[in-house]
């Protein structure tokens, strides 16, 4: 039985034979690097893509499921959407998983009752994928745990776990606690002595992570964060708008908060809105810094500054995790880290105009 390509009426099917023909490699490594076998070089599985892709090959998903009882199927399991940040890492995922033949499956969590969702991740267990990233809050499931003890591949990505899952499962984040850290001597720096947080859940670990830095370093510096300069709430704009508010709109010139650290970009925006609607000049009334670095962060109406993750080579370092996984499942678990860089822009630089109504935009430095 040969995989072959969905083709018009009247033309003769390509399959892996033909490919492996016009590659010069045999059938079985057609198929080892179509479904990103680790090993199959580099070199040759972008030579047996590039000339499937050249022929419109395109792999019978159902006939090698009978074969190899794999899918082709990589399931994404996202938090809420319209965080800006999960569209970055699931389009890079889509990107490399499709590179090497393997279709996607999104799963949400948004607004899905906590059994509801756990249902639902149950379900991937029973063959419909070969494997899970998992970029989801909701680290602490005890789905996540479960699907580990049935043998699945699983990648968090972008999220920090529990000790009890983090020798279990391969990982790929970035340095939360030096991200905190990073904030911490910025806003020192630029002269504030009196900062706030606006905070999203306490059972996120990397937003933990992110806090644990954050209040270390301003401990180091002599700062104090006490309880009523912190809000909370969930990662979204409302949250960084009720909390600004809050947090600015209920003290006296002397003792509001000099600056702020939003725990995502996405919190941030609503902080920005906040001090606007309070006729308060950002940054010399109040400093506000993000953390994600999105792409809208830079641009001259918002000109936030905010701490990198490189989300880009995150994903796809995760991507390769999984392909991994899939092709060795005995392989030892593996936490890559990704550095944080701060980058300063114009919510924080104290005595230049910024971006938008407020100025022109400065530039780009990198801490």
């Amino acid at each position: 039985m040969h995989d072959s390509a969905v083709t018009p009426p009247g033309r003769e099917p390509v399959t892996g034979y033909d490919v492996a023909r016009a590659a010069g490699v045999s059938q079985s490594t057609v198929s080892r690097a179509l479904r990103g076998d680790a090993r199959v070089v580099p070199e040759t599985r972008e030579l047996v893509l590039r000339v499937a892709r050249e022929m419109g090959y395109v792999v019978n998903a159902s006939a090698r499921s009978l074969i190899t009882r794999r899918t082709s199927s990589v399931a994404i399991v996202s938090g809420d959407l319209r965080n800006p940040s999960y569209p970055v890492l699931i389009g890079t995922l889509q990107k490399q998983f499709h590179a090497h033949g393997y279709r996607v499956v999104l799963l949400s969590d948004h607004e899905e009752e906590s059994g509801e969702f756990e249902h639902s991740l149950g379900g991937l267990r029973g063959g419909i994928v070969d494997g899970i990233v998992y970029i989801s809050a909701r680290t602490t499931s005890p789905v996540v745990a479960d699907l580990l003890d049935a043998g699945m591949p699983v990648v968090v990505l972008n999220r920090d776990v529990d000790a009890e899952l983090g020798g279990r499962v391969d990982r790929v984040t970035s340095d939360n606690v030096e991200g905190g850290r990073l904030a911490a001597r910025h806003l020192h720096a630029i002269g504030a002595r009196r900062p706030a947080m606006v905070a999203g859940p306490r059972d996120n670990p990397s937003l933990a992570r992110r806090e644990r830095g954050f209040r270390s370093e301003l401990a180091a510096l002599g700062l104090p964060l006490p309880r009523q300069r912190v809000r909370r709430g969930q990662v979204d704009p409302r949250t960084g708008l009720e909390g600004a508010l809050s947090l600015l709109g209920d003290t006296a010139a002397g003792e509001r908060p000099d600056a702020l650290f939003c725990q995502t970009d996405y919190i941030a925006l609503g902080a920005l809105d906040a001090a606007g609607r309070l006729g308060l000049s950002v940054p010399d009334d109040v400093a506000v810094i993000g953390y994600n670095d999105l792409d809208w962060a830079g641009w001259s109406m918002i000109d936030l500054t905010t701490v990198r993750q490189p989300l880009v080579e995150m994903a796809e370092a995760a991507a390769s995790a999984m392909l991994a996984r899939m092709a060795n499942p005995d392989l030892p678990p593996v936490h890559r880290v990704f550095d944080v860089e701060l980058v300063e822009r114009g919510s924080t630089r104290r005595g230049a105009r910024r971006g938008g109504a407020g100025g022109a935009r400065g530039g780009v430095t990198h801490s």
